[in-house]
């Protein structure tokens, strides 16, 4: 799937969702009953089930609930009490995933129980049940992923239906796996211009790849993302950046995205990413501990390689670490950022400048400025290949399979055409663990801000360690007047309660009206 712009553009009714999750149907002006007639209906409802696909607002701040990022205001997102250890129940942002996925997931229900009413091409209808069924199934994949076992429901529910409790989590894996190998022959690869954005076949075998990696099925993790590979259609792109700000929105290497139209329907991206130099608020920030993560040109890691000179922290470093974060004295659209100078626009902490001393460079678009949600029209990327071909390695590695088809799928990612890092071989990672610490580390220098983090973390079980204790902005080497200089500016202490914080809870919008989702999930 390309550029979705496509769920933007709804003609005749648009069903809104249920008003908490799954306990209301969608309502329209239109009643259910009469709706349901013809094929422009059911195309219509269709595209009113990407509508939540984007959840910009929501989105864009989960990766300041991981190591890489942190978020100093508690607004729009308190996802700053989510990344500090010290969220509730009652923490909105943990509502907010809950209810918009679930109001996807109905708006899908809606679909599914009603479009075999209508008389029309049965290819068509085919593929649009695939769609609605794929965008259910990825919310179920975003919902066990975060919190584990919840409530699942494929249909409606009637009244007295409300009271639901949770299904295992293992059981709504094994049913979106199944969901996707069904709906996948109905999905076309690709799609002429008046339909780009829509579901293709691998969106649908890219999901399942993902899902069965998450729930650490290596085997037919593999096997699924080979046949993404082999439909051969994708390919990694020779501009990363252009893939998040707005300039590339039909790259061959996006599968899934939630497209924006500038004008017709915008978002806030440059609000919550950009600087005060790009009209914005800077709520979304890098960590020191991102910045570390990027290796130096030799290929090596900083505590590692001799080309790291602390003087000049961001010389001699992976190309994707400038791709992905500015530095002090880059230069984004036109205008030099520089935090070290404590007088200018973007000095730290000053016009709502950066606290860390770091802002991204992704995800900010190539020709604007801020103004509120008003102007940014670049897309949200939820799955591209370069997912799929580090799954495919990953797979192999945990599998203890590695041979040269898990060197080539590495090596086209850390060497797309502007990176260029040192080509991955059994020489260079000759073990197991070696290639093991090398994926992973790929997968956290690619996927900034693609919420692949914080299942990351999660399913290798090293949440425990690289969340909790301080977290470091930039080194104040510049500003003597303040108590920190000489060291790495102290963003906050953090906390992380192991099993606790490995889910998230099930939130208290959803145990005040359904109250068979309790017990709670652990520590909760």
């Amino acid at each position: 799937m390309k550029k979705l712009s496509i769920l933007i553009m709804l003609g005749g009714i648009a069903f809104a969702g249920c008003n908490k999750q799954l306990d209301d149907q969608p309502q329209s002006s239109t009643s259910q009953a009469t709706y349901w007639a013809t094929a422009t209906d059911a195309t219509n409802a269709v595209n009113n089930c990407y509508t939540r696909l984007g959840d910009v607002d929501n989105r864009i701040f989960i990766s300041c609930a991981t190591d890489d990022s942190y978020s100093w205001s508690d607004w729009p997102s308190d996802v700053r009490l989510v990344g500090n250890g010290s969220g509730s129940i009652s923490t909105g942002t943990f509502a907010n995933f809950w209810s918009n996925l679930y109001r996807m997931i109905a708006t899908c229900n809606d679909v599914t129980g009603n479009i075999d009413r209508v008389t029309m091409d049965a290819d068509l209808k085919a593929r649009l049940k695939g769609e609605a069924r794929f965008l259910r199934a990825y919310a179920y994949q975003q919902l066990i992923g975060l919190y584990g076992d919840v409530v699942f429901r494929d249909h409606t529910p009637a009244v007295g239906e409300f009271a639901i409790p949770r299904t295992p989590r293992a059981t709504i894996a094994k049913w979106i796996v199944e969901e996707l190998d069904a709906i996948a022959p109905a999905l076309p690869i690709s799609y002429g211009s008046s339909d780009q954005g829509r579901i293709t076949r691998g969106a649908a075998l890219a999901l399942k790849a993902r899902t069965l990696l998450y729930e650490g099925n290596y085997a037919d993790a593999a096997t699924a993302a080979k046949a993404v590979m082999d439909l051969g259609y994708y390919k990694i792109d020779a501009n990363y950046n252009s893939l998040f700000n707005g300039t590339n929105k039909n790259s061959l290497e996006l599968i899934l995205t939630a497209g924006y139209v500038k004008s017709t329907k915008a978002n806030s991206l440059a609000t919550w990413v950009g600087g005060p130099s790009m009209g914005g608020w800077s709520q979304v920030l890098p960590l020191q501990s991102l910045v570390d993560a990027f290796e130096c040109t030799d290929g090596k890691t900083i505590d590692q390689s001799t080309l790291y000179d602390p003087a000049h922290p961001f010389a001699n470093r992976d190309p994707r670490l400038k791709m992905v974060v500015i530095t002090p004295g880059d230069v984004l659209n036109g205008v030099t950022i520089d935090v070290t100078n404590k007088n200018g626009l973007d000095a730290l902490g000053k016009n709502n400048a950066s606290l860390t001393g770091y802002y991204y460079r992704k995800y900010v678009p190539a020709d604007i400025d801020g103004n509120w949600d008003s102007n940014s029209y670049n897309d949200m990327v939820l799955m591209r290949y370069a997912e799929v071909l580090l799954i495919y390695a990953e797979s192999k590695i945990e599998l203890n399979q590695i041979d040269q088809s898990v060197y080539d799928a590495i090596n086209l990612v850390r060497q797309r055409p502007g990176v260029n890092m040192p080509a991955v071989t059994a020489a260079t990672a000759p073990t197991q663990e070696a290639m093991r610490e090398l994926v992973r580390r790929e997968r956290h220098v690619e996927f900034p801000m693609e919420d692949n983090r914080i299942f990351d973390i999660r399913r290798w079980k090293i949440a425990e360690t690289v969340m909790p204790g301080v977290a470091h902005g930039i080194l104040n080497n510049y500003d003597a007047s303040r108590a920190d200089y000489g060291k790495n500016i102290v963003i906050e202490t953090r906390n992380f309660s192991n099993p606790r914080d490995y889910l998230w809870p099930v939130p208290q919008s959803e145990i005040s009206v359904n109250s068979a989702a309790l017990p709670n999930n652990t520590g909760w």
